[in-house]
């Protein structure tokens, strides 16, 4: 049977769980989380884990909020006052709000509380300070990547030749200087 080593694609079906049991994810296998494994762009230690397993593999992992979606930041709860929203924009405990930062950095917030004037709104991702339970099902395996040094050229059908003879390159010469005013 197939199992699953470094740098394999696998398509996996999860769901995340908190503590208590509540459900805050799950995926079919038909709508499949394609991973992969090495290269970091999951949960780390989730990748970690699906190496040796089947496909159909089942397994339950643990996660910490520091290996999860981070601790909970005091910092990133705030007091905004409403006037720098949108009027049209009604906004009660719950909402979720998009902040787009002179910067050009996007964050998403939750609005938490709400007074005549202010707004407090959590910057916190909603799993962030979490323990959070996922089990995973391998669905399949795919062939490796390639690596960076083995990846086929973009432009197949182009071939570069290099020569080690020495050449000496001619400027091409312009009938016409696009700087040039008269």
């Amino acid at each position: 049977m197939k199992v699953v080593k470094e740098e394999d694609r696998v398509s996996i079906s999860c769901e995340i769980k908190l503590e208590n049991g509540d459900l805050c994810f799950k995926n079919e296998e038909e709508n499949y989380i394609e991973v992969v494994v090495g290269e970091g762009k999951f949960f780390p230690l989730i990748e970690n884990e699906l190496k040796e397993m089947e496909e159909g593999g089942t397994k339950t992992i643990t996660l910490e909020p520091k290996d999860a979606f981070g601790p909970y930041i005091n910092d990133l709860v705030m007091e905004v006052p409403k006037d720098v929203f949108r009027s049209d924009v009604d906004l009660d405990v719950g909402s979720k709000v998009k902040i787009d930062a002179p910067s050009g950095k996007t964050y998403y917030g939750t609005v938490t509380n709400q007074s005549e004037e202010n707004l407090t709104l959590d910057l916190n991702h909603p799993l962030a300070g979490k323990k959070i339970m996922i089990t995973v099902t391998v669905t399949s395996i795919g062939e490796k990547q390639q690596s960076s040094t083995e990846k086929k050229s973009r432009f197949p059908r182009f071939q570069l030749k290099i020569s080690k003879k020495k050449q000496k390159v001619k400027p091409r010469k312009s009938t016409v200087n696009p700087l040039k005013t008269k």
